[in-house]
C-alpha cells in the first residue's frame, strides 16, 4: 500500500482513536491487508494524535498577514488561513496534537506549499494593476449618526450556545456592540447570543470586570471577500455593563491617540458625506414620499427625470398617483412587514387621442393575466418594467421631516412611507418577455389594471439640489396675447414669461396637447415695435392643464425668432426693476441633510464614480453598503488590497459601458446595459468566470443556455448598468463637509475636492437576476 492510502486511513480513523473497539475498527478498515499495513497506519495515526508543544510561526512563509495569538497556553504567530484550521484541527485531533502542527505548516497558502504545486505561478483571475480596480466606500455610515467606534484589534474568546469555544479577534468596538473576526470552521447563525470573553486585555488592563464574559446577539453575519478563512460578525452587547466604554476610554487617554482617532474619524466621515451627496445628485431611481396610502413628495435629479416624464400623459399631466392608486397601497400595506418590494410592469396605450396607462403589480395577478400583460404590453415601445421598494419610516425620520412642513407646503408630520421606483427593463428587453407565449385569455382582462385619469392629487415635485436647475429666470408678467393652433385662435394673458417660455391663460379651451406647436401673437407689445414680428411666434406646448385654457410653453429657437428672443430679452433688461421675479421652491441645506439621512438608509443599487485623470475613462469608487449584494461579493473577491475588481463588468467594452454613454452631450440620458455573469465554483472557490453583454446573444434560446449552463457550473447573475456623464460634480452640500475636514487637514481636504471634481461620468448597477430569470421562465433551483 503507497504512503498516501495509509495517510488516508489514518485520517479516517482519527473519530475512531480514542474509542474502546478502535481495534476492531482499524482490523476492519485494514482488513485484506499485511500485517505491515495495519502497524503502519497504527504509528502514524500514533504520531498525528500525539500531543503537541511547539509554537507556529509562519511570519515571511505564506501569502498573508501573520498576527500572534495565545491558544490554548501557547504562542503562534499565523494568518487568517492558518487560524481557521488551527480552529478546524483541534476539532477534529480534539486537541493541539501533531497533526494539527504539520496541517498549520502545510496550509494552502504557504510559499513552499505553493511552488510545489505550481499555485504560484498561477496568474489570478483579474490583475491588481488594472484600471477597473476600484476603492470600496461604505454609503450610509455616517461617523457622525452614530457612537464613537473605535478600531481596535485584540484576541477574544467566544462560547458559542452549543458550548463551542472559538477564539476570534476584534476589528473594532463601540460601547454597545463591534465587530469580531471568526474563522469560518464554526456555523454562526444571526440572533445567537455569544459570550465574549476579552482574553488579551485581561492581562494588560487594570479595568474591573473584564474576567467576566460579555453577552453580545449576533445581527449580521459578513462574508470577508479577501479571505474565505475567516468571517466577520456584527454583534449588539446585549449584558448591562460599562465595561467596553472604560476599556475605549482608557485607549484614548493618550492626547495623541485620541487626537488621531478624532481626525481620522473626520476623514472618513467628509470623503463619505461627499460620495453620497455625489450619489444623491446623481441617482437614476425616483425616490417616493408617502402619508399613508397617498403619494405625497416626489425627489426629482437630473438622472431620474426620465422616470418622471414617462409616468406624464399626452397633457404631460403626472399620472403617478394612478399608479400608487389606494386600493393597490392598501394591498402593500397588508402585511405587517416594515419592508416591501413589488415589480411593477407597465405600458401606454393611445385611444381617442388620450394616453392611456396600463400598470399591474407581478404579485396582484395570477400567472396567466401576468402572462397575457407581458404579451400585449412588451411588443410596445412603452414597455417597462419597474422596481418598487418601500419602507415604514421610522419616529426619529418622522421627527426630523417635521421640522420642514413648511418649507415643503405640506404636512411632513403626516409622512409615513418613503418608496424608491427604479427602471430595470425596458422595451429593448422586451422580447424576451414573450418568450412564455399568450394564455388563453382575452386582452379585455387588462381593463382592470388601466389607471384612471385623476390628476386632481398632485404631489409636490422638488428638485434635490439647493441650486437651481432653471436655465433662466421667469417674471411675473402680465400682457395679451393670442394662441393659434389649426383652425383655433383663442384670446389670453401671460402670467409669467422668461427669454424662452411662456405661462399662458386663455379665455377658453384650446385642443392642444404637449409637444403640439402652436403660434403666439403678442398683442400689446406689438404696439411697443411694430417693425418686429411679434405675431405667429412658434412655440411649442410643454404642459397643458385646467382642460386647455392653461399652457406652459417654450419657444422654437430658429433664424426667424432670434430677434423675438432679443427683443423679450431687453424687455426684461430695460425693466429688471419693475418685474418680480418667480419664487423657485428650493429646498434648504437643512432639508436636504433631513432627506439625506432618509435616502441613504437604503442602497439598492451601487454608484459608480468615472474620471478621466488618467487620460481616459475610468472608474475609481464604488458606493457599497454591508452585507453586499451576492453579485457584489462575487467582484469584492476578485480585487486586491481591499479593492472590488469591476473587470468582468468593463473590460472589452469599455466603450458601450463608459465612452459612449458618457459622451458630453446637453440633454444626455442614461443608457442602459444588461451584464450576464456566468461562475464556475469548486468546493465554493471561484475557478472562472465568463461576461458577456445581453445584446450580443443572437437570440434567446442562446441566451437561456448561457444562463442554465451558468446555474450548472456555479452561478448566475443579471447586472443592469447605467452610463451618463456628469457635468457637474459638486453638489451644494459638499461644501460643507470639505470645510470641515479643512481644519483637520488641508492636504487631504485639497485631495478630496480635486478627486470629485474630476468625476466625469456616473455609472449605476443594479441586481436584475430574478427578473431575468423570471421573464426568460428559467428556475434557478431546477438547475
Amino acid at each position: 500500500m503507497q504512503e498516501s492510502e495509509i495517510l488516508s486511513l489514518a485520517e479516517r480513523l482519527i473519530p475512531a482513536y480514542q474509542s474502546e473497539d478502535f481495534d476492531n475498527v482499524l482490523a476492519m478498515m485494514t482488513e485484506g491487508e499485511s500485517p505491515s499495513v495495519k502497524l503502519l497506519v497504527k504509528m502514524e495515526l500514533n504520531k498525528m494524535m500525539a500531543p503537541c508543544t511547539k509554537s507556529v510561526d509562519l511570519r515571511g512563509r505564506v501569502q498573508g498577514e501573520c498576527r500572534e495569538y495565545e491558544l490554548d497556553g501557547r504562542k503562534h504567530w499565523l494568518d487568517d488561513v492558518a487560524f481557521n484550521e488551527y480552529q478546524k484541527g483541534t476539532q477534529k485531533f480534539g486537541s493541539y496534537t501533531e497533526g494539527v502542527w504539520n496541517n498549520l505548516c502545510n496550509t494552502r497558502n504557504n510559499f513552499r506549499v505553493m511552488q510545489q504545486t505550481g499555485d504560484d505561478k498561477k496568474e489570478g483571475l483579474t490583475s491588481a494593476d488594472s484600471p477597473f480596480e476600484v476603492e470600496p466606500v461604505t454609503l450610509g455610515f455616517d461617523l457622525k449618526r452614530r457612537e464613537s467606534r473605535l478600531l481596535f484589534t485584540t484576541q477574544v474568546e467566544i462560547r458559542l450556545p452549543g458550548g463551542q469555544l472559538v477564539h476570534g479577534v476584534s476589528v473594532d468596538v463601540s460601547a454597545s456592540g463591534g465587530r469580531f473576526k471568526v474563522p469560518t470552521a464554526f456555523a454562526y447563525k444571526q440572533g445567537q447570543v455569544l459570550d465574549v470573553l476579552f482574553t488579551e486585555l485581561t492581562k494588560s488592563s487594570k479595568i474591573i470586570g473584564l474576567k467576566d464574559p460579555i453577552q453580545y446577539r449576533i445581527v449580521g453575519v459578513d462574508e470577508s471577500y479577501e479571505n474565505d478563512a475567516v468571517k466577520y460578525l456584527r454583534v449588539l452587547r446585549i449584558t448591562d455593563t460599562d465595561i467596553i466604554q472604560q476599556v475605549i476610554e482608557e485607549s484614548l487617554q493618550d492626547t495623541s491617540r485620541k487626537s488621531k482617532q478624532d481626525n481620522q474619524d473626520k476623514v472618513i466621515r467628509a470623503k463619505t458625506r461627499c460620495y453620497e451627496h455625489a450619489y444623491l445628485k446623481n441617482a437614476c431611481s425616483l425616490p417616493l414620499f408617502f402619508s399613508d396610502n397617498e403619494l405625497k413628495l416626489v425627489l426629482i435629479t437630473d438622472n431620474n427625470q426620465p422616470i418622471w416624464r414617462y409616468w406624464h400623459d399626452e397633457l404631460n399631466q403626472q399620472n403617478l398617483s394612478g399608479l400608487f392608486n389606494h386600493q393597490r397601497m392598501n394591498r402593500i400595506f397588508d402585511s405587517n412587514s416594515r419592508e416591501h418590494s413589488n415589480v411593477i410592469y407597465s405600458f401606454k396605450h393611445a385611444h381617442q387621442g388620450k394616453q392611456l396607462f396600463f400598470s399591474m403589480l407581478g404579485s396582484e395577478a395570477s400567472p396567466e393575466h401576468l402572462k397575457l400583460f407581458w404579451n400585449v404590453g412588451a411588443k410596445k415601445e412603452s414597455w417597462r418594467a419597474f422596481r418598487f421598494s418601500i419602507y415604514e419610516l421610522t419616529d426619529r425620520e418622522r421627527e426630523d421631516l417635521s421640522q420642514h412642513s413648511d418649507e415643503l407646503t405640506l404636512t411632513t408630520e403626516s409622512l409615513t412611507h418613503y418608496g424608491i421606483l427604479q427602471e430595470i427593463a425596458n422595451s429593448t428587453e422586451g422580447p424576451e418577455y414573450l418568450e412564455l407565449g399568450k394564455p388563453k385569455l382575452p386582452s379585455k382582462e387588462l381593463n382592470p389594471f388601466r389607471q384612471t385619469r385623476n390628476n386632481k392629487v398632485r404631489p409636490t415635485c422638488l428638485f434635490f439640489d439647493s441650486k437651481s436647475p432653471r436655465k433662466e429666470p421667469r417674471y411675473q408678467y402680465r400682457t395679451k396675447v393670442a394662441v393659434a393652433y389649426g383652425q383655433q385662435k383663442i384670446q389670453g394673458s401671460t402670467l409669467d414669461f422668461s427669454k424662452h417660455g411662456l405661462n399662458v391663460t386663455l379665455s377658453s379651451s384650446l385642443s392642444v396637447k404637449a409637444e403640439d406647436m402652436c403660434e403666439v401673437s403678442f398683442i400689446e407689445l406689438q404696439v411697443h415695435d411694430k417693425k418686429l414680428a411679434l405675431s405667429n411666434v412658434p412655440y411649442k406646448i410643454i404642459r397643458v392643464a385646467d382642460k386647455g385654457k392653461h399652457l406652459q410653453l417654450a419657444i422654437e429657437e430658429n433664424s426667424h425668432t432670434v430677434k423675438t428672443i432679443a427683443f423679450l430679452n431687453r424687455l426684461i433688461e430695460y425693466n429688471r426693476q419693475k418685474l418680480v421675479p418667480i419664487k423657485e421652491v428650493l429646498p434648504t441645506d437643512e432639508l436636504l441633510k433631513g432627506l439625506h439621512d432618509v435616502l441613504l438608509d437604503k442602497l439598492l443599487c451601487s454608484p459608480v464614480f468615472v474620471d478621466n485623470r488618467n487620460g481616459g475613462l475610468r472608474p475609481t469608487t464604488i458606493g457599497i453598503s454591508y452585507p453586499l449584494t451576492p453579485y457584489l461579493g462575487f467582484l469584492a473577491k476578485l480585487g486586491h488590497e481591499h479593492r472590488i475588481s469591476l473587470e468582468p463588468i468593463f473590460k472589452g467594452r469599455s466603450n458601450s459601458l463608459l465612452a459612449a454613454p458618457m459622451k458630453h452631450v446637453q440633454g444626455a440620458e442614461p443608457q442602459y446595459h444588461e451584464v450576464y455573469i456566468a461562475v464556475v465554483k469548486f468546493n465554493e472557490r471561484i475557478r472562472s468566470f465568463e461576461t458577456e453583454l445581453s445584446s450580443d446573444f443572437y437570440s434567446n434560446n442562446d441566451r437561456i443556455t448561457f444562463i442554465q449552463k451558468s446555474l450548472l457550473m456555479g452561478e448566475f447573475y443579471a447586472v443592469r448598468v447605467s452610463g451618463v456623464p456628469v457635468f457637474d460634480p459638486n453638489a451644494q452640500l459638499m461644501r460643507e463637509d470639505i470645510e470641515e475636514l479643512l481644519t483637520v487637514s488641508a492636504h487631504q481636504a485639497r485631495n478630496l475636492e480635486k478627486e470629485l471634481a474630476a468625476i466625469v461620468g456616473y455609472s449605476e448597477f443594479v441586481d436584475v437576476t430574478d427578473e431575468v430569470l423570471l421573464r426568460l421562465g428559467i428556475d434557478s433551483d431546477a438547475s
